[in-house]
C-alpha cells in the first residue's frame, strides 16, 4: 500500500487499479498493464497498488480564522 498527500492522486489511482482489464485465459487471471500487454494476476500489486490518502502533517489548522498563514 502507498500513502499520499494528494486527494486527486488518491483518487486517479484507486481508480485505475479498479477499472483495470482482465482476463480469463486456461484458468489462470491476467490484467491488462497497457493496451496489448498482459500480466499474472501475481504482479497486479506491484503495477496497480492501493493507494491510502493522509493529510499532509505540516499543513497545519489555522486556529484564528481572521489571519492567512
Amino acid at each position: 500500500m502507498k500513502i499520499t498527500n494528494s486527494v486527486t492522486e488518491y483518487i486517479q489511482k484507486n481508480l485505475m487499479r479498479k477499472n483495470a482489464h482482465w482476463a480469463l485465459k486456461d484458468g489462470k487471471w491476467f490484467f491488462e498493464i497497457f493496451p496489448g500487454i498482459w500480466a499474472h494476476q501475481e504482479s497486479f500489486d506491484e503495477f496497480f497498488p492501493k493507494y491510502e490518502y493522509r493529510r499532509n502533517p505540516r499543513s497545519g489548522e489555522n486556529p484564528d480564522k481572521t489571519y492567512v498563514l
